[in-house]
C-alpha cells in the first residue's frame, strides 16, 4: 500500500480515537461505593455496640469506639474532621449537633440514648436475592 494512504488512515483513526477519549469522563478519584455497601459498612460498625453495654464516650476518650462514632457522624453529615479515634472538640461539637437533631440533651457525651439514636439513624441494609 501507499505510504501516504497508510499515514492518512492512521492519522484519521488517531483523530477519531482522540475525540472519543476526549468525550469520556476521567477521574483519578476512587469510584464511589454503592449506597448499600456504605449502609452495610456503617451499620456493621455500630452493630457491636448495644446501647446497654456500649462505652460512655466523653472528651478525651480514645479508641475504636470513638473512631466508629466519628465515622457514623461523618456519614450522617455531622462531622467533617479526621477519623482518628480521639474525642476532641470537633467530635464533641458533632455529637452535640447530632443529639440536638434527635431532640436529646446536647451534652456532647455518647451515652445510652445517643448510642440508640446513632443505631436507629442508619438506614436498613437491603439485600438482593
Amino acid at each position: 500500500m501507499n505510504s501516504r494512504f497508510m499515514h492518512s488512515i492512521i492519522l484519521t483513526w488517531g483523530f477519531i480515537f482522540a475525540l472519543f477519549l476526549g468525550m469520556q469522563a476521567f477521574s483519578f478519584a476512587p469510584a464511589a461505593r454503592a449506597q448499600t455497601n456504605d449502609n452495610a459498612r456503617i451499620a456493621g460498625r455500630l452493630s457491636e455496640y448495644s446501647p446497654l453495654n456500649a462505652p460512655l464516650l466523653t472528651r478525651a476518650s480514645r479508641g475504636e469506639a470513638v473512631r466508629d462514632v466519628q465515622a457514623v457522624l461523618q456519614w450522617l453529615g455531622f462531622y467533617d474532621g479526621a477519623i482518628d479515634g480521639i474525642y476532641g472538640p470537633k467530635t464533641a461539637s458533632a455529637v452535640t449537633a447530632f443529639q440536638r437533631s434527635q431532640r436529646l440533651v446536647g451534652d456532647g457525651r455518647v451515652g445510652t440514648l445517643t448510642w440508640q439514636a446513632l443505631r436507629s439513624n442508619i438506614p436498613p441494609v437491603r439485600r438482593r436475592f
